[in-house]
Order: structure tokens, then C-alpha cells, then sequence
């Protein structure tokens, strides 16, 4: 079912809900820069997955993504707090269609969505989440902004990028680009404390070849109760090698182990 509903300052968001039979939990997703609720098709079985064994998901495309804007470079008007807004809009969505016995919710947050649904559901203390599933996340967004593209000199934006954001608005990175507002809140919004204070309740899955998350950022953020999955031979889509769009047989038998293992971590808590 195709719902809409408004984040907080009233921008209009779109999303998918798989209503589950006997539904026992519910879970939202939140996809990655540049992405869509789908995935290429990583959240959108892993949704189907759940459906079918009693879990109802809701994914959702969050501000400046999905429909006409899917997979838009140009971000400038993006803002990590607009998108932590949006994740609790699209929680208190799923909560609206949730039946009222179901007391159990979790958050998948993949890539550049990783990090900040940590930081929502530890800044909100969000208690009914159980548990924090991040897929190849973004914990550092000042590291994945600046710092990894050398965008950073003695604690302040380099000259270079100083002077761009002065003439065009904007920074760009990675080929995205990145608006003054975004800039600002990289010191302050980030996953690392929250990964911490949430403790056992995050479990990472993380490619061990990604190229675009490096795994050691996993390994260097999360706590020493977090679970963290290592999949091998696999880049930041869990994909194998050349399969850029995540369509290939062999990456699909990879995400389905990872839907059936964070399967087996969501039973264990109810």
C-alpha cells in the first residue's frame, strides 16, 4: 500500500506499507543518499521478506528523494536534521498502521540513512525500537563529507572548499552536492554516541571489500557490545564484484542470508 504523510516542517514524504498477517512486530527503513526506499531492490525483497513472516515494514523516500528526485546529485537544500525529521514522521506512520498488541518496532538504516537512525532513535529515546539494523553505515558524516575527499584543513573546510561554497552554494563531494546548512550540522549530528549509548541494541552488517563505507569505519565506531556481521568478498551494496545494480543471482543469495539473519536477531527479542 502507497501511503503519504508530512515530516515536521511539512514536506510532503512518500513511502510502501507491507501490511504483515498475524503481525508480531514492525520495522522502517531508511535508504541512502542518492538512493531510493528501494534500494535497487535490497530493501524492497528484504521488505517482502519480512512481510511474510509476520513483520510489517514500512520504507519511505526521504526529502529530495524517490519519484522525480531519485538518485538527484544535486542536494544542496538537504539537511541531516530534515532527514532525522523525516524518520520520525515515518515512524509515527508506521506506528498509525501498526495493530495496537504490536509493542516490538525496529529501524534498518543503510548507508548515509545508517548513522542518523541511530542518532534518532538515541536523541528521541525511542525505547519500543529493539533493535538498530545498519546496513554499511555512514556513523561519522563530517569523515564521509569531508575529511575521506580532503575537504578539511586544520579543523575548518580547506580553501578549496571554502571558495566553491562561496561562489555555487554549495561543496561537492563524491559527486553530491552538499549546501551550506548540511555543512554546519557535520560537527554536531553523527552516529558515534549514539552507537555507543544504544550499546547491544545495534547490529552492523558490513561488506568487507566496500569501498564507499570502509568497513573500518564500522569497526572503529561501534561499541564492544555491538553485533557486527562481516560479509565477505562483498563491496558497500553487498553485492559481488561488477554487480552495480544489485541484480545479479549470486548478490541475491547474499541479501537473502542477511534478511534471514536479522531475522533470526528480530525473533530473539520478542
Amino acid at each position: 500500500m502507497n501511503i503519504k504523510f508530512k515530516s515536521y516542517d511539512g514536506y510532503e514524504l512518500a513511502g510502501t506499507l507491507l501490511k504483515a498477517d498475524n503481525e508480531k512486530a514492525a520495522l522502517v527503513f531508511v535508504h541512502g543518499i542518492t538512493s531510493s526506499k528501494d534500494e535497487l531492490g535490497f530493501h524492497s525483497d528484504y521488505a517482502q521478506f519480512l512481510t511474510q513472516n509476520g513483520i510489517t515494514t514500512l520504507r519511505f523516500d526521504y526529502r529530495f528523494h524517490g519519484r522525480k528526485n531519485d538518485g538527484n546529485q544535486k542536494l544542496e537544500q538537504l539537511s541531516l536534521c530534515g532527514i532525522v525529521n523525516d524518520i520520525d514522521a515515518a515512524f509515527a506512520a508506521l506506528k498509525s498502521f501498526a495493530e495496537s498488541t504490536t509493542k516490538s518496532f525496529f529501524i534498518v538504516g543503510t548507508s548515509f540513512g545508517g548513522g542518523l537512525s541511530a542518532y534518532w532513535v538515541d536523541s528521541t529515546n525511542k525505547a519500543e525500537i529493539k533493535k538498530v539494523i545498519l546496513n554499511a553505515p555512514v556513523i561519522s558524516y563530517e569523515n564521509d563529507v569531508l575529511e575521506r575527499n580532503e575537504l578539511v584543513t586544520n579543523g575548518v573546510l580547506s580553501d578549496k572548499a571554502q571558495k566553491q561554497l562561496r561562489s555555487k552554494g554549495f561543496v561537492k563531494s563524491s559527486d553530491i552536492q552538499f549546501g551550506r546548512g548540511l555543512i554546519n550540522e557535520l560537527k554536531y549530528v553523527n552516529g558515534i554516541n549514539a552507537v555507543q549509548n544504544l550499546g547491544s541494541r545495534v547490529v552492523i552488517f558490513h561488506g568487507k571489500e566496500d569501498e564507499d563505507v570502509p568497513l573500518t569505519s564500522s569497526q572503529k565506531y561501534k561499541s564492544s557490545q555491538t553485533q557486527l556481521e562481516i560479509i565477505p568478498k562483498v563491496g558497500h551494496g553487498f553485492g559481488v564484484e561488477d554487480d552495480e545494480d544489485l541484480q545479479f543471482p549470486e548478490t541475491k543469495v547474499i541479501h537473502r542470508g542477511i534478511y534471514k539473519k536479522a531475522l533470526t536477531i528480530i525473533e530473539s527479542t520478542l
